[in-house]
């Protein structure tokens, strides 16, 4: 099964995006990657091997999946990786740095390296405790705490429905074979399916333009099988995108080859 969310977040006079996906159970990750023009500001990832040494299949996973996905999201709205953005802006301007600063930046830790999943109530009792160590002046004025934003930004999605694919295939996505492929699309709140979503796989490469190479909708259950054949890369690395179109948004997942 591989799950795939993608949220632009405006932050700050800037778009921030988010995407978070599953990695598929051979290696039995979720990873969720924040990007600012391009740039890579900030990495989760986390096991869900304990899920299916325990039997849980799709539904845990995908709970697992938005939870981590929301979060990321709610972390970005309370400012969290803006003073790596600033960073970013900085090095861009300033061609060399002198040899301290420089050494400052490669002996820091990564700026969101957890490999382990934490739950909720860890990160915010981590940010709590960040935020009594650091704070300079406690007024009622001051920035909300992360856990704040996190418990707003939670409140205000809860009712607000988005679009979840999901894929299952029959075997490995190998080039040069076919293989059948079964998508799924419902929403995030309700769990409804949501018929008629246009499902589309192209596939990109290093050495060719982009392709489609199957389309259709989905029917009254949300659900839809393809049957493709991948062609075969001589030389090269690609990829297949799958891409959801619905009322209720776009939803998509990237599968490297």
């Amino acid at each position: 099964m591989i799950t795939g969310y993608n949220t632009d977040v405006p932050h700050s006079d800037l778009v921030f995006h988010v995407q978070t996906e599953d990695k598929g159970k051979s290696s039995a990750w979720i990873e969720s990657l924040v990007y600012v023009g391009g740039q890579v500001v900030a990495r989760k990832r986390s096991s869900y091997k304990s899920y299916l040494d325990e039997g849980q299949g799709k539904q845990a996973i995908a709970e697992m999946m938005d939870k981590q996905h929301r979060l990321m999201i709610a972390e970005v709205r309370g400012g969290k990786f803006d003073a790596k953005v600033s960073e970013l802006a900085s090095a861009a301007i300033q061609p060399e740095a002198p040899a301290e600063s420089t050494a400052a930046t490669d002996t820091s830790p990564g700026l969101h390296a957890t490999e382990d999943l934490r739950t909720l109530d860890e990160v915010i009792l981590a940010e709590q405790q960040a935020v009594m160590e650091d704070q300079e002046v406690a007024t009622e004025e001051s920035v909300p705490t992360l856990d704040q934003v996190i418990l707003e930004y939670l409140n205000s999605e809860a009712e607000q429905e988005h679009l979840v694919l999901m894929m299952d295939s029959d075997g490995d996505l190998v080039p040069g074979e076919e293989v059948g492929m079964r998508f799924q699309t419902k929403s995030s709140v309700s769990a409804a399916a949501v018929p008629g979503t246009l499902v589309a796989v192209k596939m990109i490469s290093t050495i060719s333009s982009p392709a489609t190479l199957a389309a259709g909708e989905t029917d009254e259950q949300g659900e839809l099988g393809l049957t493709i054949r991948i062609p075969d890369l001589q030389q090269g690395t690609g990829a297949l995108i799958i891409t959801a179109s619905s009322k209720l948004g776009t939803a998509e997942i990237k599968q490297l080859l």
